[in-house]
């Protein structure tokens, strides 16, 4: 699971010279936000999730980033041994952020170790495997780097699964991560699928539209899940990002039906 908190904020930010109404809005809501409680603490990441249905992640990204260019907004910086860093933001007026700093820090630091996420990504990719083979997608490659009588050689990346149903295979990738999939991963990963000859399914928390057309053009499918999934033994810190951060987590056992059910529709109608 490629999970990157730590470099979020933009340092190459400039503000757009005629701001788009999106990325107004973006700032007023942001705004809105610290006037509702000024010695409220953020980071972006979490202002992006909180945001993401209103705005796309990179417009809540240079809303906060010029918010802070333009001094509405202060940042507060939380360095770690392995090199990472927070950059928390707070608003002009918050003159001791440190107390609401260290609570966020205790949190965001515990679900960022290398072992809760890589537990995260693998946690979807069983419950997901599963609810798929109980409709008939039969997981029948894993880390595919070749199929159908190809080996992909001009990138070191691979295929998280290979599904079949009904005669048609699906090349699956599976993101459990706050953030979106990376742009040129993605575009690498549709390049796999019509190299393999395959139909690209992309099972991801959450993307933006734009993201998603580019998976629909190239006849498959981008199934959103919304809610990040971890381990059933991972609830008490399930219940803390719940309460500290706001973001959507959860403990689940299986993928609800109405998930599978979007993409089975979609594959009777297109495929069958």
């Amino acid at each position: 699971m490629d999970e990157d908190e730590f470099r979020e904020a933009s340092e190459d930010y400039e503000a757009p010279p005629t701001p788009d109404h999106f990325f107004v809005d973006a700032q007023k809501e942001i705004k809105g936000l610290y006037q509702k409680d000024r010695e409220s603490v953020y980071y972006i990441r979490q202002l992006q999730v909180m945001l993401e249905k209103r705005y796309f992640h990179w417009v809540t990204n240079n809303a906060i980033i010029g918010l802070y260019k333009t001094g509405y907004l202060k940042d507060y910086r939380v360095d770690r041994e392995k090199g990472t860093s927070t950059r928390y933001f707070i608003h002009r007026s918050n003159r001791y952020p440190v107390r609401q700093v260290k609570k966020l820090e205790e949190v965001v630091e515990e679900y960022s170790q290398d072992h809760i996420t890589r537990s995260c990504g693998h946690r979807a990719e069983d419950l997901f495997c599963k609810a798929l083979a109980l409709r008939g997608f039969m997981p029948v490659a894993s880390k595919v780097r070749d199929y159908n009588g190809k080996k992909w050689v001009k990138t070191g990346h691979d295929l998280d699964f290979v599904f079949k149903r009904d005669g048609v295979d699906y090349g699956c990738e599976i993101k459990n991560t706050l953030g979106y999939i990376e742009k040129e991963e993605m575009q690498v990963k549709l390049k796999m699928c019509s190299f393999f000859g395959v139909r690209p399914l992309f099972i991801m928390r959450y993307s933006p539209k734009t993201y998603n057309k580019m998976i629909y053009d190239h006849g498959g499918f981008a199934l959103i899940f919304e809610t990040q999934i971890y381990e059933i033994s991972q609830g008490e810190l399930v219940r803390k990002i719940k309460k500290v951060l706001g973001l959507p987590v959860v403990c689940s056992s299986a993928i609800p039906d109405g998930i599978i059910d979007r993409f089975e529709k979609w594959h009777v109608v297109n495929c069958l």
